[in-house]
């Protein structure tokens, strides 16, 4: 994805923690950017991500407010509204990652400010400038029923937030873009197994248009999965993130349905692409910096990524309240 720039973007990156430090790298590598500084409330941090990619070393993301024209927010997710808040009051372009904030009324102001003050407000949801997304997306026509699973090993790493907003919202952003109607009901199960919050849950979705989606997202598991089944009139498509392959399986047109009997698996075809890898998160920094330049609405704007949290959100409540009926029911 290339951007194109009419002079070099004064930016910085405030979070330097493992997606922060990518972020620097990222923004050090674009040519239309002059990364000015990194921040980080660690100075050791701040000093050794300068020192690998360029900029002065801060360690107040406060310094930075009139001497920059753009930041990516990496800090914890308990900081992102008080961090974009200050920024986008000082006429600064914000891309903060996922979620945009832990509440959507702090998702709402800071969207509202955003459009107030006349910039950029973009959300990190790194699969949406996936290539493997790109090539699903492009095959999809209207969703029936969506089944994704995202299941990883433990990682010391946003421990703040329970995996509903660690790791599903990928999955939650992914089938609001590609169902493009309004959730209706919300049932979610969740448990809390390392952390204190919910490290297993699943959710399904009904949707307005009748699609349904079922969602399961993971910390505690043995291998690493990120895979997607979407079903549709007389198809369906399994995209592999992490094998970045897209299949799709197809009824023979010539072959009503009743007749699928007589037929066998003969009615079926079958074809695979394996996706070329890009870099999603590079793609994702491109677009922001381009966006800025052309004015144009980022694909995950601050709208598109309060609507993700607010479904989240509901997640959370149902889990929450499934739970509470559990408890009630033993001490009963």
């Amino acid at each position: 994805m290339t951007t194109v720039m009419h002079s070099p973007v004064r930016t910085a990156v405030v979070g330097l923690g493992y997606f922060g430090r990518f972020h620097a790298k990222h923004h050090a590598a674009n040519p239309g950017v002059q990364l000015v500084a990194v921040c980080d409330v660690d100075p050791r941090r701040a000093a050794e991500v300068a020192g690998e990619f360029g900029g002065a070393p801060v360690s107040d993301h406060r310094e930075l407010l009139g001497k920059v024209d753009a930041v990516s927010v990496a800090v914890p997710t308990s900081m992102h509204f008080d961090v974009a808040r200050e920024f986008i009051e000082a006429g600064v372009h914000v891309l903060v990652e996922k979620p945009i904030t832990d509440d959507v009324g702090a998702a709402d102001r800071l969207v509202a400010l955003a459009e107030n003050r006349g910039v950029v407000l973009q959300v990190g949801h790194i699969e949406r400038f996936s290539a493997a997304f790109r090539a699903l997306e492009e095959k999809v026509e209207r969703p029936l029923f969506i089944e994704s699973r995202r299941i990883s090993p433990w990682k010391q790493r946003a421990t703040d937030v329970d995996v509903v907003l660690d790791l599903m919202i990928h999955d939650i952003d992914i089938v609001l873009g590609l169902v493009a109607a309004p959730v209706e009901t919300v049932q979610a199960v969740g448990a809390p197994v390392l952390n204190a919050s919910e490290d297993i849950a699943n959710a399904r979705l009904t949707f307005a248009n009748g699609a349904v989606a079922d969602i399961t997202a993971s910390r505690i598991a043995s291998k690493t999965e990120r895979q997607l089944r979407l079903f549709q009139r007389d198809s369906y498509l399994v995209c592999d993130f992490v094998d970045h392959r897209v299949t799709r399986f197809t009824r023979d047109p010539g072959i009503e349905p009743g007749e699928a009997a007589t037929h066998g698996p003969n009615a079926i075809s079958m074809e695979s692409w394996d996706i070329a890898r890009e870099d999603s998160l590079g793609n994702e920094i491109a677009e922001f910096l381009d966006c800025i330049v052309t004015k144009r609405r980022p694909t995950v704007d601050g709208r598109v990524g309060r609507d993700a949290l607010h479904v989240a959100m509901l997640i959370t409540d149902s889990i929450r309240s499934h739970r509470a009926r559990i408890e009630a029911s033993l001490a009963g």
